[in-house]
């Protein structure tokens, strides 16, 4: 059906494109008519005879827009109802504290396990996991066991990846007990070696020997050299000692230093001639090599 001009009775009638708030608003649309220039409200292209046809004021200017219909304003009383619940000072404290306790959390600790041998682990320390995942995803893989990812020891700053190591064991899952010497870890005891930051990227065996950690008697862990040690044949004495010396020292011929001057004169007063061939250029006593 056409919309006509309830002023001039013309045809001519466009439909204006709300702004922003009036979408939000749901307000309705306004026409204007080309021919009179009019401005109306939807409800004046209506033909039904109980509404009022808007007349232009006598200055020309459009009259008002009628109040909104019924259903905008209940969409209306609901957003400020909605939103005055959500702008209460209850919800907003509680969203504040939420939010503080959420930037103020700890960051995920494990304890980094270089090698687990019968009764002994060797730690390295706690570490951090570092990694783009949740932190839900995270502690659920390090407590089944199947983290892959890098983890940052201590304060080093270092990342390391996670297969260097043999287990990642959250924190609160294993205890220390008198003074870092042993530990209790999956309902059995053990025995506490620490790992020095020059064994963290070795790829052998560790071994667990006396030592001191922190001014106490501990184990420490070092590389295992025993299969170093068993390839070597006993009984074998060093050959003659190697000696490295200078090229005169060796009695290598060197030319005398008359002929070295004469070849680095010819080769740098070497060039083309006048008449064309290739030599030595002769020089005025003026300019002559000082040598």
């Amino acid at each position: 059906m056409r919309k006509c001009c309830p002023h001039c009775r013309s045809y001519g009638v466009v439909k204006h494109r709300r702004r922003l708030w009036r979408r939000l608003a749901r307000r309705p649309h306004t026409y204007s008519c080309i021919d009179c220039g009019a401005t109306f409200p939807l409800q004046a292209l209506d033909p039904s005879p109980d509404r009022a046809v808007l007349q232009p004021d006598r200055d020309g200017d459009s009259p008002p827009c009628p109040p909104p219909a019924p259903r905008v304003r209940i969409a209306a009383r609901r957003a400020g109802t909605a939103l005055a619940r959500h702008l209460s000072p209850t919800r907003i404290a509680k969203r504040l504290a939420w939010l503080w306790q959420w930037l103020r959390r700890p960051p995920i600790e494990v304890w980094v396990v270089k090698q687990i041998d019968d009764d002994i682990l060797h730690l390295c320390g706690i570490g951090t996991p570092w990694t783009e995942q949740r932190r839900g995803v995270v502690i659920e893989a390090l407590r089944q066991g199947s983290y892959r990812g890098g983890v940052c020891i201590g304060r080093t700053g270092a990342v390391l990846n996670s297969r260097r190591f043999e287990a990642l064991i959250p924190r609160d899952a294993l205890q220390l007990e008198s003074a870092a010497a042993c530990a209790c870890w999956e309902g059995r005891s053990w025995g506490i070696s620490h790992v020095p930051q020059r064994c963290w990227l070795h790829d052998g065996r560790l071994v667990a020997h006396l030592g001191t950690v922190n001014d106490r008697a501990g184990l420490v862990s070092s590389e295992d050299v025993s299969t170093i040690r068993d390839s070597v044949t006993p009984g074998v004495t060093p050959g003659d000692p190697v000696v490295f010396l200078a090229g005169a020292a060796r009695g290598d011929p060197l030319p005398p230093s008359h002929e070295v001057t004469a070849s680095r004169r010819q080769t740098q007063d070497a060039g083309w001639r006048e008449d064309g061939s290739w030599g030595r250029i002769p020089r005025s006593p003026g300019g002559s090599d000082p040598l």
